[in-house]
């Protein structure tokens, strides 16, 4: 019998479009979300993204201004352009992005209607469906009007109105793309056009995107053209660079244009090059800040849809985005040049000087300690406690001990306890270091829960003490002293409920029981600010400046603060604006001054302002660390000195800094010596955690090398850091010789390896080829397509993909990061998965035993399990199952039922947010306190019987073989399952569904009470389960 010819091979410029395609397919997921939130009905992404997922507000917010750019973009070209010429916007891979339907739907209730033409252009696969998408939906059929036409696939033109034009072309494919403008599409070469390219030209090879460029150019003689996509704004070796870089790397989608354009003036001259008259770049990070593309009560009002405050990694995020404007018409740009960055180069301040300082870096092996947005907690002369903030996974309530001495490995005084509910952006201030007082304020849960509870450290105990007027984060504190002994808290700013920002002061004395009292300023008072940098000069004053303002904006201000007590007694705050003075004194070096969510911290040498983010720009290196003359500053307030010597003085990272750059976002500070500031903490969470812990040292002026603090006698309780030094407990292994035996072993509930069982010839016969042969190599199957080797169901980092079987086994055999879990091909929603019906002629080779009979008699599921060089996110089933290993080798990992509080999964959900394998492999995983792992490596034969609500994990061993399982659930209750379908097995039991449901009817009943008496008896009610969970 002659051979079946062979498929013909995907060749790479098609896979490599396929990939191309997939980003726009998590690209229009994520605006769709956008969408959702802050755009008003007709929405039209709808239409394209059939199962829309709310994404995190970071990703929200970014896609939102991106979104705001391009439109604004092309409104503002349709409204400029000459009235008398035709006007077309030609979006260069467009993707699925319904732009024109929103703005032609706008344009059906204004003036502007008929105004302009718009054609998609992308590949012509992606035309096709996007042409079939848009023919089946009536609301977008409406928009473009009865004269609508949709055209054959071949045809180069998909669809045709007199608004909206379809072209399916590769932009590589130049010589068709002009031939089809030219000779159908565009009247004459007397036209107005705009180009957008929205992340798409990147994704081309350089030669081939600046072929775009340059004939883009000669397509008309009133020509626009408008880029937006990724640059270094401070250098491909910038924590956020590079961790985007290797985001997309990962995927197999590489930028491109980015590693040679690293600039924006290098951009800009790329199409200047190109032909491009005029040309003007600006980062995104800048149009936000730009009042004229973006109006103030536009962006202050987008806090309504949605909580924010994820702004140190917005900024990071946008910084790295430009928007680039070129036109060839003549005569020169009438806009302001783009704002550099480091890539500019300022003039040398006359006011500022050198400042010799080491950056040594104490970066643990291990992922001990690894917080942002902490409190750092006294403790003695030689440690302090890193307390709350944001961990790998969650807010905590932990604190981490640091110390200088390996001596040193308990803090001297009580840490804050793990009553106190997990916060973040909080602060502790030193009220006594003798005696180790300190006060904890305020802080946050999410940004639409912030605290007003204070907590008290006196006589080496904690306590609650009174509380904020009103709830607070990302304020400011300091301790100051109005007369000899007085411990004084002085609290400034922050955020407040519904998003207010605050400008009050408040004062406290520690020791006259009188709680939380406001403070009357004098005229002129400061813009209301949170974030602010904030710091003492002398006992009673000290500086305030940056922090973000009413409008979304980082303030360009600098004050003094001083408190002082009026003639009757009564405390106040007396406030010196010195905006003009440093702005006369550095004029260059105070843009770099005004920041959000940097340290300042007091030294011998001046006051060290380190980190943050700054206005319109990212914070470049040698700015990162800026050092402030104390002495100078005083000296001006005090004798109304003039200020001839420099104020400021840039530190930079350091001279000769060793190691990788640090991202100074989210860390805290501290000084532990008047030569030394310790910094710790912080970093960002993007695509991929940056984070890093840091110490900033005077040299010694006698010596060349420099001493440092040490990095930590950890004693944290966090479960998201730590590697596990391998104690985990090995699932034992048994062979089984009755059915009575095996009904044992489920009726214990423990996990047991069941070893040579005869499961059938598949261990044999189940290569790719009799799989590929036994399915049907054009079998539609429905897999998980990974971003990355760990699946996480929390984030979603993984599309649903459908494939031909062939393909899909050839992608995972090539090392393709995929994962089939077979779902029934006829009702995936309503039947669950049956390997004897799905896959018949699989189905005979494989087999369990009549000791198993106890599975086979109630059996719920059978799915086939196909696994490439991805993990399995950890998580629980609430049917007992056997996971039969066919093919490969699979390691799984596995906690008992008792450890699920400690695994971070949240309310009403089966699956944890924690990476167990840290990315690092079956060698490593994560050390979680309170947990007992046990572990599991499957062989093909071998059989694991999994019990109800053990959460696991799973992942390939040798990351080059191709797993293969069959997984068999059975109910091994008589009765409490879910009511109706439970299509997976993972339904949880219908005792908790319906708890959960009275639980949030006990919530509701103390609505009307004050949250603090709320808090108190349903934490008494939580002690009562618990007791009887315990009995």
């Amino acid at each position: 019998m002659p051979a079946e010819p062979a498929m013909a091979p995907v060749s790479k410029a098609e896979k490599e479009a396929d990939v191309v395609m997939g980003t726009n397919t998590s690209s229009i997921a994520s605006k769709r979300s956008v969408e959702m939130i802050y755009y008003p009905k007709p929405h039209f992404f709808r239409y394209f993204v059939k199962k829309p997922q709310r994404r995190s507000p970071i990703n929200n917010r970014g896609y939102w201004l991106r979104m705001h750019a391009m439109t604004k973009t092309v409104r503002e070209f349709i409204d400029s352009a000459p009235a008398d010429k035709p006007k077309f916007v030609l979006n260069l891979g467009c993707g699925y992005d319904p732009l024109p339907f929103m703005l032609l739907s706008d344009e059906m209730q204004s003036t502007r209607r008929g105004q302009a033409v718009f054609v998609d252009i992308d590949y012509e696969k992606l035309m096709v469906n996007k042409k079939n998408a848009i023919h089946q939906t009536k609301e977008i059929t409406d928009v473009l009007g009865e004269d609508v036409e949709f055209l054959p696939d071949q045809d180069a033109i998909q669809i045709r109105s007199p608004q909206y034009i379809a072209v399916g072309c590769d932009l590589k494919n130049l010589a068709k793309l002009d031939d089809v403008l030219r000779t159908r599409i565009l009247p004459s070469a007397d036209c107005s056009v705009l180009f957008l390219a929205e992340v798409s030209l990147t994704y081309m090879d350089v030669e081939s995107a600046n072929a775009v460029i340059n004939w883009a150019s000669t397509l008309t003689s009133d020509a626009q053209f408008c880029l937006l996509e990724q640059f270094f704004p401070d250098g491909p070796d910038h924590p956020f660079a590079a961790t985007m870089m290797a985001y997309y790397n990962k995927l197999g989608a590489p930028l491109y244009s980015i590693n040679k354009y690293h600039s924006l003036a290098q951009q800009e001259q790329r199409f200047k090059t190109a032909g491009w008259t005029q040309t003007q770049a600006r980062n995104l990070w800048e149009i936000w800040s730009d009042s004229e593309f973006l109006p103030d009560a536009t962006r202050k009002g987008l806090d309504t849809f949605e909580a924010f405050d994820e702004w140190e990694e917005f900024a990071l995020w946008v910084s790295h985005y430009f928007l680039l404007m070129a036109s060839n018409r003549p005569g020169p740009s009438q806009k302001p040049p783009a704002v550099q960055g480091s890539e500019g180069t300022d003039r040398q301040d006359t006011a500022s000087s050198p400042c010799q300082l080491v950056l040594q870096p104490h970066c643990p092996t291990d992922r001990r300690g690894r917080r942002r947005f902490g409190a750092l907690v006294p403790d003695s002369d030689g440690s302090f406690g890193h307390h709350g903030g944001l961990g790998q996974q969650a807010r905590l309530t932990s604190t981490d001990l640091y110390a200088h001495s390996d001596q040193i490995t308990e803090p001297r005084v009580i840490f804050p306890s793990r009553d106190i509910p997990a916060r973040m952006c909080h602060t502790v201030t030193t009220l006594n270091r003798e005696r180790g007082d300190c006060i904890l304020v305020g802080g946050r849960a999410s940004p639409t829960a912030p605290f007003r509870d204070c907590w008290l450290r006196r006589n080496n105990e904690w306590c609650q003490t009174h509380p904020l007027p009103e709830p607070r984060f990302r304020h400011s504190a300091a301790s100051v002293s109005l007369e000899e002994g007085s411990d004084w808290t002085l609290i400034y700013g922050g955020k407040s409920e519904s998003n207010q920002i605050l400008d009050s002061w408040l004062l406290r004395n520690s020791s006259d029981g009188q709680g939380w009292q406001a403070l009357d300023s004098r005229r002129p008072q400061p813009e209301a600010r949170f974030g602010a940098c904030f710091a003492t000069m002398e006992r009673n004053s000290g500086v305030l400046f940056g922090g973000i303002g009413n409008n979304g904006t980082i303030l360009q201000d600098f004050w003094i603060w001083s408190v002082s007590r009026r003639p009757n007694g009564s405390p106040q705050v007396e406030l010196t604006d010195l905006t003009s003075t440093l702005r006369n004194n550095s004029p260059q070096l105070l843009k770099y001054l005004s920041r959000f969510g940097a340290t300042v911290n007091s030294t011998s040498l001046g006051l060290v302002v380190a980190g943050g983010i700054i206005p319109r720009q990212i914070l470049p290196a040698d700015k990162e660390i800026l050092m402030l003359d104390s002495e100078v500053l005083l000296g001006h307030i005090k004798d109304a000195k003039p200020c001839r010597s420099a104020l400021m003085a840039t530190v930079g990272l350091g001279h000769a800094l060793s190691g990788p750059r640090p991202l100074l976002t989210g860390h805290a500070a501290c000084t532990v010596n008047p030569d030394q500031v310790l910094l710790l903490g912080g970093g960002a969470r993007l695509e991929s955690a940056v984070e890093n812990q840091w110490s900033l040292v005077a040299p010694p002026k006698e010596a060349p090398t420099t001493s440092s603090v040490r990095l930590p006698v950890s004693k944290s309780r966090d479960p998201a850091c730590g590697e596990s030094p391998g104690e985990r407990s090995q699932i034992p292994r048994t062979r089984i010789e009755s059915a009575a035996q095996f009904q044992q072993i489920v009726a214990k509930g423990k996990p047991v390896v069941i070893e040579g069982s005869d499961i059938g010839p598949c261990t044999e016969l189940w290569t790719k080829e009799y799989l590929i042969d036994a399915v049907g190599e054009d079998r539609k199957v429905v897999v998980h397509a990974a971003q990355s080797e760990t699946m996480n169901f929390q984030k979603k980092n993984f599309s649903y993909a459908t494939k031909d079987f062939r393909t899909f086994l050839e992608e995972v055999h090539a090392g393709g990061r995929q994962y089939l879990r077979s779902i029934s091909a006829e009702q995936p929603s309503k039947l669950p998965a049956n390997l004897a019906t799905e896959f018949p002629r699989l189905n005979q080779d494989f087999r369990l035993s009549e000791h198993l009979s106890l599975v086979t008699e109630n059996a719920h599921s059978s799915p086939l399990r196909i696994s490439g060089p991805v993990t399995m996110w950890l998580h629980y089933d609430v049917m007992a199952n056997v996971l039969c290993q066919v093919r490969g080798e699979r390691q799984l990992i596995l906690f008992p039922p008792d450890d699920v509080q400690a695994l971070h999964l949240p309310a009403g959900a089966s699956s944890s947010t924690i990476d167990i394998f840290h990315n690092a492999g079956a060698d490593s995983i994560a050390s979680i306190p309170g947990t007992s792992p046990h572990e599991a490596i499957l062989k093909p034969g071998d059989i694991l019987f999994l019990p109800p609500l053990w959460l696991h994990t799973a992942c390939s061993p040798c990351k080059e073989q191709v797993s293969v399982a069959v997984n068999v659930f059975f109910r091994n209750l008589s009765n409490g399952y879910a009511a109706g379908r439970d299509v997976y097995g993972n339904r949880d039991l219908q005792a908790y569904e319906k708890s959960r449901q009275d639980l949030q009817k006990v919530a509701r009943s103390f609505d009307g009470v004050p949250p603090d008496m709320a808090r108190f008896y349903l934490q008494r009610l939580a002690q009562e389960l618990q007791e009887i969970a315990d009995q």
